[in-house]
């Protein structure tokens, strides 16, 4: 990386166990509608309708499938093509299928009982503190730019190597913040952070489950805990005593991220005097059959069953985490460039009482070869419904590490040029 020459703090460098120089990248903050409205509109061949919701599947006696959609004041419309891909995301996909019935008799796709099942996400938290014993000023604590402008963020993973021979599923972890809500952080951008989330107009800074979670409120599947919140003045009193860094991270955090037309700040970390971070971990949830989503009771505003969500995690998802850990604090004891400091005396119990899901959902529309043993095929099309496609991350098999998006543009892509191929015979 010569164009980030920097490690993350000095003597800290790459071993055959951790890896410190893994970036991860932030892409462009594209508005897909804004960026190709005027390109979908032109093609012959494609029209765009907005303005429905499909409801449901339906598939006649004799093999004919149609949409069952709606407008927002129920009026009914229905469409037909030769072929259809539900691209609704991990779970709403599952759910129009759950609310599809196939002329079996069971739901569409739940021909082999998998159809919502192996529900994934991932496993993430914060057990640590990270300890540098480096100078403060030298650690690179929060995001970067890399040479072509993409906002990068230095983190810990281990080698191919090591996991394979350890069997370690995949787990990372970066510095993070301490609890906004938390005012013994004694940061005044920190707190600002925080009386701005909280206040009336803090639905516009960030998306509601993480703005609950920053300020205190329980959301299933936040980084770590909720914190009780402190009171205001104890707030304002951290921002009157730290009125510099305040300053500067209105003025420079603030048009990074909400005035910038090309690449926004992803978000931001506050530098620590003690050059103590808390190490937020994200890792891979390990495949449950019993994890699982169906319909519930309760209807949206068009009377479509909503999801109800067991999520289940086991022994071996906890284990890892404390093994990753354990060899992190060992990478850098050996590097002599710090230490973890465990936050409670049980890791494996904080591990487990922190357990949540709700971000890059996974699994519920298994990919399998065999039909016995999922729901659809390699072309991401229902085994028994072969002309309806499935292009969602919901067909992963394994959840990873990582963000889903990547792969579910590469198999879309795929799925793209089968498309093409069978529709021009």
């Amino acid at each position: 990386m010569p164009h980030l020459p920097r490690t993350l703090v000095p003597g800290l460098t790459n071993d055959q166990v951790v890896r410190v120089t893994d970036l991860e990248r932030w892409s462009l903050p594209t508005d897909f509608w804004l960026t190709y409205e005027s390109e979908l509109r032109a093609r012959k061949n494609l029209r765009v309708i907005t303005g429905l919701t499909c409801k449901r599947i339906v598939v006649s006696r004799d093999g004919a499938t149609q949409l069952d959609c709606s407008t927002i004041d129920k009026r009914s419309i229905t469409l037909l093509a030769k072929r259809y891909v539900l691209a609704c995301g991990g779970l709403e996909s599952t759910r129009l299928l759950l609310n599809s019935q196939a002329p079996a008799s069971h739901a569409i796709g739940d021909h082999s009982g998998h159809l919502g099942r192996w529900y994934m996400g991932h496993i993430e938290g914060v057990v640590a503190d990270l300890q540098f014993t480096t100078d403060p000023r030298q650690t690179v604590f929060g995001y970067e730019r890399d040479i072509d402008g993409t906002y990068v963020r230095r983190r810990f993973s281990f080698t191919r190597e090591f996991q394979l021979e350890h069997q370690l599923p995949n787990v990372a972890a970066w510095l993070a913040n301490p609890p906004l809500a938390d005012p013994s952080h004694r940061s005044g951008e920190l707190s600002f952070a925080y009386l701005a989330l909280r206040s009336p107009v803090g639905r516009l800074f960030a998306p509601d489950a993480q703005r609950l979670s920053l300020i205190g409120k329980h959301v299933p599947g936040a980084p770590y805990p909720s914190a009780d919140a402190g009171p205001v003045r104890s707030h304002l009193g951290n921002i009157v005593r730290d009125p510099i860094s305040t300053a500067r991270f209105i003025f420079g955090f603030g048009p990074k991220r909400f005035l910038s037309k090309g690449r926004r700040a992803p978000g931001f970390f506050a530098f620590s005097r003690s050059n103590t971070y808390p190490l937020q971990y994200h890792g891979e949830h390990l495949p449950c059959r019993e994890s699982r989503v169906t319909l519930a009771a309760a209807k949206d505003e068009l009377d479509v069953p909503r999801l109800k969500i067991d999520i289940r995690y086991s022994e071996a998802d906890i284990e890892a985490v404390v093994r990753a850990h354990d060899y992190w604090d060992a990478f850098l004891r050996r590097r002599e460039c710090g230490r973890l400091q465990y936050r409670m005396a049980d890791v494996a119990d904080g591990v487990r009482r922190n357990l949540g899901g709700g971000f890059h959902q996974v699994g519920t529309t298994r990919m399998s070869e065999d039909p016995r043993n999922g729901v659809v095929d390699r072309n991401l099309a229902i085994h028994t419904l072969p002309n309806v496609h499935v292009a969602s991350s919901s067909s992963f098999v394994s959840s990873g590490q990582a963000n889903s998006t990547f792969m579910i543009v590469v198999f879309s892509v795929r799925l793209g040029d089968f498309l093409r191929r069978v529709l021009r015979e």
